[in-house]
């Protein structure tokens, strides 16, 4: 099963809605991503 990340689709912070371009970091955790 691909990740979201291998399968194109853009990974964005679960709290403030920034994609992972905008954001130095983003960190995954289960279902979630923090910036």
């Amino acid at each position: 099963m691909a990740s979201m990340q291998e399968s194109g689709e853009l990974l964005k912070c679960s709290f403030c809605g920034k994609s992972q371009k905008q954001v130095r970091k983003l960190i995954a955790g289960p279902g979630v991503y923090i910036c």
